[in-house]
C-alpha cells in the first residue's frame, strides 16, 4: 500500500470523528500514531506502507491509558472536559498539567510519554 492509496482511502472515507491515524510500514518494525492532517502534510505517495487505521478521540484516548495508565486521567473544569497530564520532566521531577480533551493536546502528550517511538 502507498501513500497515496491511503491518502485517496482517508479523502473518501474518513468519518468527521476520526482525527488520528495509527499506521505501520512493510517491516512492521513500529507503529506511529498522528493527526490525520499531519500525515497527510508529510506522506509522498511512493512511501510504502503496511496499513493503517484511523481513530477517534476515545480509540487515541485509550492508546495513551496503555502507554501511561497512572500518568493521565480525565476529569473536568470550568465546564469543559480536560486531560490531567502528570507529566515527568528530564530531570525527573514531575509537573501537574491541565490540557483540553481535544486532538491537539492528546496527541502531543502521547508523543511526550512515548518520547516519539510508540512500539506495539
Amino acid at each position: 500500500m502507498t501513500g497515496r492509496d491511503i491518502m485517496n482511502e482517508i479523502r473518501t472515507g474518513k468519518r468527521g470523528d476520526q482525527h488520528f491515524i495509527r499506521w505501520w510500514r512493510k517491516e512492521n518494525d513500529f507503529v506511529d500514531y498522528e493527526l490525520v492532517d499531519s500525515f497527510l502534510a508529510g506522506a509522498r505517495h511512493d512511501d510504502e506502507f503496511s496499513g493503517y487505521e484511523l481513530l477517534t478521540m476515545e480509540q487515541m484516548w485509550e492508546a495513551l491509558r496503555e502507554f501511561d495508565p497512572q500518568g493521565v486521567s480525565r476529569g473536568e473544569r470550568e465546564g469543559q472536559e480536560v486531560i490531567y497530564w502528570e507529566q515527568t520532566l528530564p530531570d525527573g521531577s514531575t509537573k501537574n498539567r491541565i490540557c483540553p480533551f481535544a486532538p491537539d493536546s492528546l496527541i502531543s502528550i502521547f508523543d511526550a510519554v512515548t518520547r516519539g517511538n510508540p512500539v506495539d
